[in-house]
């Protein structure tokens, strides 16, 4: 799935629930029926996991994460519910990071920052803080991070996985004519079990 088609799938439910803007994870999980809920665990690798079953629905968080990993992890899984249907999922260090370990973690790291950070909102508050991008990224990330709740380093990865779509727009195509380019498939160990 190229990421235009992912994008338009992570719109399609957020107007089937009636989501406008960047999304609380946490709410959108309460709504849709699902627990959510935070232990510490063993192993800080495992950032958290989904439980799907028929009658309920879990998303369980490793309490020693971040507040931002925490929300992005309920984020990512949320992804894996809505799209993935069918399936347990364990993941580990959720986040945009590089490398390969397959399609639905690609899916549910990009729609969880879709979900969070969507382009339509992400793009025109980059480029009204571009000056102080220019002149201080750190301080800019902080911003941004600040802005739509997540990590400054999510937030640099989401300008990166962004990148051609900045482009464009800061060249004045409007958001709705943007061309969605294709993205690399993003890393995180994660393992899915059919149900």
């Amino acid at each position: 799935m190229e990421k235009a088609e992912l994008y338009r799938l992570v719109d399609e439910r957020r107007a089937a629930l009636s989501v406008g803007g960047p999304a609380d994870p946490y709410q959108l999980a309460r709504r849709l029926g699902i627990t959510v809920s935070c232990y510490a665990f063993e192993s800080r690798r495992l950032s958290g996991f989904l439980m799907r079953g028929d009658y309920h629905s879990e998303i369980v968080l490793n309490a020693a994460g971040s507040p931002e990993s925490r929300r992005f992890t309920v984020a990512h899984e949320l992804i894996h519910y809505l799209l993935h249907g069918g399936r347990q999922f364990f993941c580990g260090n959720t986040g945009l990071s590089e490398g390969d370990t397959g399609a639905l973690e690609w899916q549910a790291n990009q729609g969880a920052a879709e979900l969070l950070m969507p382009y339509r909102s992400f793009l025109p508050f980059v480029k009204n803080i571009r000056s102080i991008l220019l002149a201080d990224e750190g301080r800019a990330f902080r911003l941004i991070a600040k802005e739509f709740s997540v990590s400054p380093s999510t937030a640099q990865l989401r300008l990166r996985d962004l990148a051609p779509e900045f482009e464009q727009y800061c060249a004045g195509v409007p958001l709705e004519e943007l061309r969605i380019v294709a993205a690399s498939k993003a890393k995180t160990p994660c393992r899915s079990i059919d149900v």
